[in-house]
């Protein structure tokens, strides 16, 4: 029997170029059918690359999925004399040693706008039926709530363009986008990606595609390098929250046997053990640091793509489980008092 698989997808900007790899890889011929696909989640960057694949599923299939993602971050690219002016100059300024963000409010810079344009291009969404939609794996996007701070999950059955824009709204890139009663900016605030929504499909194996760095070699002291882990250490904050919550459902699946989840009319509905593997990108902190997050240049697309391409099928191993009360956890270290 086929392990029944959810794929959580983490943001990271053009970082996510190295999920697009590793989703393609997946759904390739040589292992697409070593799966049963239920499910796939994802934040901003994530959840592009996750909408990506589940709209190819509900269209015409696996390879379809595969041209969608290669098309969509074939057209991020900067190969254009503009676009690589664009893209030097916007680095140069992301890249100084002080902050110099200015309000998207104040400033339009268009960026939201290039965005729906790609996302329009290779989703196409109107084309997708209610039927086609339901037939696909499911698909969670997250984002946050600017004024309640909440984490707000979309499904597939009714995606649509804002919920996604809303999934990557970068604060001082892109303005709030205001959608279903919401005011949304980027997921990784509060569900970087969507984990515990994908527990409801009675999973065998969960798979975390990680962007952000679990740890660092040596201390911040530069104003670039503490910026880079604070984004770090804010991008992971909420997957650990999310996967603490899979452990102890776990947890307490072992000591009792099953858990219930919930109640319908008759029929009781129980948690499952769910094996966590967990693949971590391993961008190093002195070649992919905040400002390389929003670097379109194609050197950089090609090399994560071809990255997440070479590193997928340690999803299909035990290479990357992620053993209980691992990193990401939140461990509390016991440290002995003073004498």
């Amino acid at each position: 029997m086929r392990r029944r698989v959810g794929i959580a997808c983490q943001g990271g900007g053009s970082h996510a170029a190295f999920t697009a790899g590793v989703l393609r890889r997946l759904l390739a011929v040589e292992h697409r059918d070593g799966f049963e696909l239920a499910g796939i989640s994802g934040t901003s960057g994530g959840a592009i690359c996750a909408a990506l694949a589940w709209a190819g599923l509900a269209s015409e299939g696996p390879e379809d999925a595969r041209e969608r993602l290669t098309g969509f971050w074939n057209r991020v690219k900067a190969d254009t004399p503009i676009d690589a002016w664009q893209n030097y100059w916007g680095l140069a300024m992301a890249s100084l040693p002080w902050s110099v963000d200015v309000s998207p409010y104040r400033v339009d810079n268009g960026a939201d706008r290039v965005l729906a344009g790609w996302m329009k291009e290779f989703l196409r969404l109107r084309e997708l039926t209610r039927a086609a939609r339901r037939r696909a794996p499911e698909l969670f996007v997250g984002a946050t709530d600017v004024l309640t701070g909440d984490r707000c999950i979309f499904s597939g059955v009714d995606l649509d363009y804002p919920d996604l824009a809303g999934s990557a709204a970068i604060p001082f890139l892109y303005k709030a986008v205001h959608t279903r009663g919401h005011v949304l900016w980027d997921g990784l605030f509060s569900v970087n990606p969507p984990i515990r929504d994908l527990l409801e499909l009675d999973l065998d194996e969960l798979w975390v595609i990680q962007i952000s760095p679990l740890s660092v070699g040596k201390e911040p002291r530069s104003f670039e390098e503490i910026r880079d882990r604070r984004d770090q250490l804010a991008g992971n904050m909420s997957l650990a929250q999310e996967l603490h919550f899979v452990d102890k459902i776990n947890e307490l699946v072992a000591i009792n046997g099953r858990l219930k989840r919930r109640k319908q009319g008759a029929r009781t509905e129980y948690y499952t053990s769910v094996a966590i593997h967990l693949l971590d990108a391993g961008l190093e902190q002195a070649r992919f640091g905040s400002a390389s997050k929003i670097d379109r240049s194609p050197s950089l697309i090609d090399e994560l793509m071809a990255r997440g391409e070479e590193m997928a099928p340690r999803l299909l191993t035990d290479e990357t489980l992620w053993p209980r009360r691992g990193a990401l956890e939140g461990r509390t270290l016991n440290v002995p008092p003073q004498p």
